[in-house]
């Protein structure tokens, strides 16, 4: 009994990572999209990982707080090096109220965030530069923009990031490997040319 328990404990968990994947590659495609501005190419490009988070949900009343499920691509996300589930949580104190939910992509230009990431946790502090919302509007050419964030932050709800402090939000790595072949691997390796080819 215990060792079919084990089997279907495995395959369960093994189509909640596929869903998760297929999920992320699709609010990728979603959320930049939406971004018309952005230099898509250029943060596909040269970004060191891409952290996709399918839904961040917030709740606020008075205390707030948020948290999502998602995966963080490592390396180019057209051949990536290795793809992990991570999770965002967080919360603050305010004048907020009301509900929110909304896809979320992380463009990361550090090396030491994702080493950060994948040994524990990393908290989003003063300490990083993290740029929010329709990078690139005031920009006439694609080719005028600098990256000088560490992070580059996109969500598909134009207002998610409206009143919003990211600051003491927790990234975490969860202890597992995702594995690099099947249909949702192919979506999400899938979602960049997509967004290249718009």
């Amino acid at each position: 009994m215990k060792f079919l328990f084990s089997i279907l404990l495995f395959f369960s968990l093994g189509f909640a990572s596929e869903e998760l994947v297929l999920d992320s590659a699709n609010s990728f495609i979603t959320t930049m999209r939406g971004a018309r501005n952005a230099p898509i190419k250029e943060l596909i490009e040269q970004s060191k990982a891409t952290i996709i988070f399918p839904s961040v949900k917030k709740v606020g009343f008075v205390v707030g707080g948020m948290g999502g499920d998602g995966i963080m691509v490592v390396g180019n996300i057209n051949s990536p090096s290795e793809i992990l589930p991570v999770s965002i949580s967080g919360g603050s104190i305010g004048i907020q109220l009301g509900y929110e939910d909304s896809s979320l992509v992380l463009f990361i230009f550090k090396d030491s965030i994702i080493h950060d990431i994948k040994d524990a946790k990393i908290t989003l502090d003063t300490k990083l530069s993290v740029a929010f919302g329709d990078i690139g509007r005031n920009y006439s050419k694609v080719s005028d923009f600098k990256f000088s964030s560490d992070i580059y932050a996109y969500a598909a709800n134009d207002g998610f990031f409206a009143g919003a402090s990211f600051g003491g939000a927790v990234i975490s790595a969860k202890e597992e490997i995702l594995k690099q072949n099947g249909y949702a691997y192919e979506q999400l390796i899938a979602s960049a040319s997509k967004l290249l080819g718009d």
